[in-house]
């Protein structure tokens, strides 16, 4: 019984703590600063994307599926940073992991996004992706600069202006 309750205790304590980490830090920092895999990735009207075509603008890369709960209530604020941000400066891409597709369009159906839902069914790039979701952001000559593993609110005006600030900061 003792055993039992130390194990909850431990694990409430975790799962504390790990929500406490997730809206304490908005995206935390990648000291290499190594560069983003190079990808060629279809869109859902068949078009190919790749990594080189999107060079000269930040990128926030969202790596997500439509059976993740969390990517899903993360979606509509990735879309109001989109439309937020200066588009010729700053992007955001949803990378689809998973099934086809099919699955894709119905989400977008019922919630619909602006921004390029890229689609890699075999997660072939290693963009050391631990979990779902997962969005990094790439400097405009391709080095990853941060990430945020776990569901995060990018519409925030704490948001708004971290990614203003390295926008400015980048291109001044």
């Amino acid at each position: 019984m003792h055993k039992y309750l130390s194990i909850i205790i431990l694990s409430s304590t975790l799962l504390f703590s790990n929500s406490t980490f997730t809206a304490t830090y908005l995206m935390d920092p990648m000291p290499s600063n190594n560069p983003a895999p190079e990808f060629s990735l279809i869109d859902m009207n068949e078009e190919i994307h790749t990594l080189k075509s999107l060079e000269g603008k930040f990128l926030l890369v969202n790596f997500w599926a439509t059976w993740c709960t969390p990517c899903k209530v993360e979606m509509p604020t990735l879309e109001a940073i989109h439309k937020y941000m200066d588009n010729d400066k700053f992007t955001v891409i949803g990378i689809h992991v998973g099934p086809g597709p099919e699955n894709i369009k119905n989400y977008l159906d019922i919630s619909p996004v602006t921004f390029p839902i890229l689609i890699d069914m075999d997660m072939e790039y290693n963009w050391g992706v631990p979990g779902l979701p997962t969005t990094f952001l790439i400097s405009p000559d391709g080095k990853m600069l941060y990430r945020a593993v776990g569901k995060r609110d990018f519409s925030t005006p704490q948001m708004q202006a971290f990614f203003t600030n390295e926008i400015d900061k980048f291109f001044k």
